[in-house]
């Protein structure tokens, strides 16, 4: 992962949104970056909208103001660590004004919570945290409202399918893992293709499984040593079960503070591949995810 010069924090005011901004003034300190923040101004409607009945002005107005009020007060938090950076109030659905504020703005990397006020995680999780992982131009750390903190991280588990997205993806984590002395755990998830003849019940032989195995095995314990050789305490782990999974159950095993995906593997089909990995992985893992983007 480049150092980047400018990341964008995406803040709601809740309790999950102080940890995302406590992480991305991690990272901004870390890396001597910009940190600007950006809120989404979404005010719900009163129940009587639908019988016709006007919403006095004030009432967006003051919405406004205080938003205005808790985004500066969020700024200057950022001022006083220190930091360069600005903020933006936007008008759109969230994960479209994170979006648009991050192309504006050239960032590398979006830091942004899981859920907000209304604590219904998945509900929120899909909304805003996987909407913006999809329309981000840059990759994104969901940090999460419970477990470990995101920063610094102890250990970092990232997953390696050996497509050229996943190399970028390991090589965020071990960014990230040097720059905070965290141990680095490679996981690959054994995905064998079963032949097409298995329908006619002809069974696999036995040694292909284990020469597949054992295949995957070499490529992980190579990309292991590497890491080794330069400095790195990196670990192996290869499981027989789907990517998310394996990746939520070495995070869960080993008390990870952080998964590393990337955003799409082998297929090179992005929205079908997040579905399936990343957007899995940031629900079901027991701590933060950063989703790395294709440069």
């Amino acid at each position: 992962m480049k150092r980047p010069r400018k990341l964008l924090a995406a803040i709601d005011f809740s309790e999950t949104s102080d940890r995302a901004l406590a992480a991305a003034i991690e990272l901004a300190r870390r890396f001597g970056a910009e940190l600007h923040l950006v809120h989404a101004l979404e005010v719900p409607l009163p129940i009587f909208e639908p019988y016709a009945v006007a919403v006095p002005p004030s009432f967006l107005t003051d919405a406004r103001r205080s938003a205005e009020e808790k985004l500066a007060r969020a700024l200057a938090q950022v001022k006083e660590s220190g930091l360069d950076g600005s903020s933006h109030l936007g008008d759109v659905p969230a994960p479209h004004a994170i979006a648009e504020r991050a192309r504006a703005l050239g960032a590398e990397l979006v830091v942004v919570g899981t859920h907000g006020h209304t604590g219904l995680k998945h509900v929120v999780l899909g909304s805003v945290a996987e909407g913006t992982v999809k329309e981000a131009p840059c990759s994104v750390l969901v940090v999460k409202g419970d477990g470990a903190p995101a920063l610094p991280p102890k250990s970092v588990v990232v997953g390696i399918d050996f497509s050229p997205h996943a190399g970028e993806a390991l090589e965020a984590a071990t960014d990230l893992a040097r720059e905070f002395g965290a141990a680095l755990h490679l996981v690959h998830a054994l995905d064998v293709r079963i032949p097409f003849v298995t329908p006619y019940e002809v069974a696999v032989p036995d040694a292909f499984l284990e020469s597949a195995r054992q295949a995957a095995l070499d490529r992980l314990s190579g990309l292991v040593e590497e890491k080794r050789q330069a400095g790195l305490d990196a670990r192996a782990h290869l499981a027989s079960a789907p990517p998310a999974s394996a990746l939520s159950e070495v995070a869960a095993q080993i008390h990870a503070d952080l998964v590393v995906t990337g955003s799409r593997g082998l297929t090179g089909l992005k929205h079908v591949i997040l579905g399936s990995v990343a957007e899995r992985t940031l629900r079901y893992a027991p701590c933060s995810v950063l989703v790395v983007k294709h440069a």
